[in-house]
């Protein structure tokens, strides 16, 4: 079993850890030995996380138990904290994901919409954005929409319209495809609070600085900057790095025998449809008739369970789910920790003083790009949400941004900084893989459209939450 332990993978971590432990001396006053204690385990387990000496599931648990060892835990501290219900929402939503591979829906619907509106290469383009869309409200992994049903879709079509990165032909119509897709998962990703894992873990941080947000507070605010994306983004990549083939007239006939060899509707299916519908109703309304995100999500969960679409065993064999449930509830308890200790008030309070006078909206504009552009440096959503977002999300605040406006924009830029690098996220490494865009190629669009956009979130996304009141 050694062998799968990077053991060089723990220098960085122990460095770190070990050197804020023994600072403990030069502490600020206002921060307590425990606070600052916990704050030395907590940068060594990020740290780990992205250096990666073992899973994320294992390096967070060596750094609760180093935690609990110390005396800054009780073990009913932790075994509580797997009870997060941002967690368990996160992994309702991939065992949704699940049923919705397992039935064939998310493919039908990609054929439906490839059928009726695949005739010409741009408009098709926007079809496979719809589908994306439609699958991002149910479908928190963007890695299951992608490799699970988008990029083998457009693989197959790109190959039937003669456009093979084995043959050297992949610029006809699949290099623009594949790239189309990466970015525009990137927009839906960030459209709707369950359309990425990293939404929920921004929120559920946000919530132990006291901000709460709802599902339908996410769209609203998202919308308009999200729709504006999904319209521009692949106008601009059809200009700039245009298909050879600007018509496709037999992608109709390909997504008709495709859904020919589907057959008709089966109950699985018909299931599905009806669980996503009813969940969508519920996230939209709930908090009105006092059912939360979660619930919904635990609610469809066990439709699907009682109905046959899942059965346990597919839940079982669903390790990201639970592995994101553990690594994601010990991130949760220290982040609470922290903030119940005072550390995160203190940090916010003191960089807020530094930050004293200049406008607050020019602050969280600042906060927003560099927490873009520090996507560069890490290969994880998550990892990134989960050392920096609480952080950023308390420095706004405390520079006096409104504190729903901030958590928000510090979220959503969660996911469209995925347009950074091949190694952003699971949809990037797989996509720049595949021989349809070079490796060249790949830097150059992601830099153009990250800046692209930064300028629709940050000039229509902000004003739009203006308009809708939040600043």
């Amino acid at each position: 079993m050694s062998n799968n332990v990077k053991w060089k993978g723990f220098i960085l971590p122990l460095i770190f850890g070990i050197g804020i432990w023994l600072l403990t001396p030069l502490k600020p006053v206002a921060i307590t030995v425990v606070a600052w204690h916990l704050f030395a385990i907590f940068v060594a387990t990020i740290i780990a996380c992205i250096t990666k000496p073992l899973p994320m599931m294992a390096t967070t648990l060596i750094g609760v138990i180093v935690a609990t060892v110390a005396g800054i835990f009780k073990m009913d501290e932790v075994a509580a904290g797997f009870g997060n219900s941002t967690a368990w929402m996160v992994a309702m939503c991939m065992f949704m994901a699940a049923g919705f591979i397992k039935s064939g829906l998310g493919k039908r619907i990609a054929y439906l919409f490839v059928k009726l509106f695949g005739k010409k290469t741009l408009s098709l383009a926007y079809a496979l954005s719809v589908v994306d869309g439609v699958l991002a409200i149910g479908i928190p992994s963007n890695n299951a929409r992608v490799n699970g049903i988008m990029y083998p879709i457009i693989d197959n079509l790109s190959r039937e319209m003669g456009s093979d990165p084995d043959k050297g032909t992949q610029r006809k119509i699949g290099s623009f495809l594949v790239f189309n897709e990466y970015e525009v998962n990137n927009i839906t990703s960030g459209l709707f609070l369950t359309g990425l894992a990293g939404n929920m873990i921004a929120i559920g941080l946000a919530k132990i600085q006291g901000i709460t947000i709802s599902w339908m507070q996410w769209f609203a605010a998202a919308s308009v900057p999200g729709i504006l994306a999904l319209i521009v983004v692949p106008f601009i990549l059809y200009k700039v790095y245009p298909p050879e083939i600007k018509e496709t007239p037999n992608a109709h006939a390909w997504a008709d025998k495709k859904l020919q060899a589907l057959g008709k509707m089966g109950r699985s299916e018909k299931i599905m449809a009806g669980t996503f519908i009813l969940a969508i109703i519920l996230w939209l309304v709930g908090a009105k008739i006092g059912i939360d995100a979660t619930e919904v999500s635990f609610i469809a969960v066990v439709i699907l369970l009682l109905t046959g679409v899942l059965t346990t065993k597919d839940m079982l064999n669903e390790h990201f789910a639970w592995n994101i449930l553990v690594w994601l509830s010990i991130i949760m308890l220290m982040s609470q920790k922290l903030m119940k200790l005072g550390f995160f008030p203190w940090f916010s309070k003191t960089l807020g003083l530094l930050l004293h006078g200049m406008n607050p909206i020019i602050v969280l504009v600042i906060l927003f790009l560099s927490y873009f552009y520090l996507h560069y440096m890490f290969p994880s959503v998550a990892t990134q949400i989960s050392a920096l977002y609480a952080g950023f999300l308390s420095v706004a605040v405390g520079a006096g941004a409104p504190p729903v406006l901030s958590a928000l924009m510090l979220a959503f830029c969660g996911s469209i900084y995925l347009s950074t690098t091949p190694y952003s996220a699971g949809p990037a490494a797989l996509l720049s893989s595949t021989g349809y865009v070079s490796n060249a190629d790949w830097w150059k669009l992601s830099a153009l459209i990250g800046v692209v956009l930064n300028v629709i979130w940050l000039g229509g996304g902000l004003l739009w939450t203006k308009v809708i009141g939040l600043w």
